[in-house]
């Protein structure tokens, strides 16, 4: 299991992305515990690990998608909860550079910030009303993100989801 900022996770990924994804991946574990001032002990509970997967149905129109699995136990202190997070390989890698980076940074902070409202439970993973959660994630990711500099192109990322969450 990958713990949050501590291991680099488990990749089926074209070995020359594997760089550039594990900078991606910590630069944005590394915004979103700023933006939303994780404390340890939340970041103690981020537990996901990341897959890139080809063709698999349940993925079939999205970039990604968060799967949740629970470890139960008749003692609450070794009940755990933990996450797999499915990128869709096949639709991310449609988008060529220069656009690339900036949309694993959007769709890596969207999920992460999913998971930073599960653990405070401002976000039930079970909810009815997972449209209107899409949208506050997004709104979240895009002002997360709208000012990061290194990321030249992400203006035309955010513009692109913005279409897809108006409503």
């Amino acid at each position: 299991m990958v713990r949050f900022l501590s291991q680099r996770p488990k990749l089926n990924l074209p070995s020359k992305f594997l760089k550039d994804f594990d900078f991606i991946l910590l630069v944005t574990e590394l915004i979103v515990a700023d933006k939303f001032k994780l404390t340890p002990k939340e970041i103690k509970r981020m537990l996901y690990e990341v897959y890139f997967l080809k063709e698999e149905t349940f993925l079939k129109d999205r970039f990604a998608s968060l799967l949740k699995l629970e470890k139960f136990s008749w003692l609450p202190s070794q009940r755990k909860e933990f996450y797999i997070l499915c990128l869709n390989q096949t639709k991310i890698f449609n988008w060529k550079k220069p656009f690339l980076n900036e949309l694993l940074f959007y769709i890596l902070s969207h999920e992460l910030i999913h998971l930073v409202r599960f653990i405070r439970y401002q976000s039930d993973f079970y909810a009815k009303e997972k449209w209107e959660e899409e949208k506050k994630v997004h709104n979240l990711t895009k002002e997360t993100l709208k000012d990061i500099k290194f990321l030249p192109h992400m203006k035309v990322v955010l513009d692109y989801f913005d279409q897809i969450y108006q409503d």
